[in-house]
């Protein structure tokens, strides 16, 4: 049934809406895949959204080579990330600025599938806060 063909490709990406960072500590931004499908050649690429803009800030490609990283030692993925199906991002002595929505791109040939996690950061000089004080 033609049902049972979708269902075939069926590939999930998912993370938690939220996530809280501590200035200077190293924070994990969950993305994992859920597919029937086997994760290959897969391309993964983690956005931020900063007062509307978007920035790469980090791509994985299978066969590109090096990953493409906005900050450069301060992201990583798994390195067996693919075979268990997770693509977190972790990123490396939080500041401030690091603060908005990250998106988890996961394409492949034949499918791509995105969630997205709100990034908080707490800790740090309160006098820089953009969002009001603390409660």
């Amino acid at each position: 049934p033609l049902l049972g063909f979708f269902f075939s490709f069926l590939s999930i990406v998912t993370s938690p809406k939220n996530v809280m960072g501590i200035v200077g500590q190293d924070t994990i931004l969950p993305c994992h895949i859920s597919s029937t499908k086997p994760l290959e050649n897969i391309e993964v690429r983690w956005k931020k959204t900063t007062d509307g803009r978007i920035e790469d800030i980090h791509i994985y490609r299978p066969f590109g080579g090096k990953p493409t990283q906005k900050y450069p030692g301060r992201t990583s993925l798994p390195t067996d990330g693919f075979a268990t199906g997770n693509v977190s991002l972790t990123l490396k002595n939080v500041q401030p600025a690091d603060e908005g929505t990250y998106h988890c791109l996961v394409m492949s040939r034949d499918w791509s599938a995105d969630a997205a996690t709100v990034l908080s950061i707490a800790g740090g000089n309160p006098g820089n806060w953009q969002h009001g004080p603390a409660p």
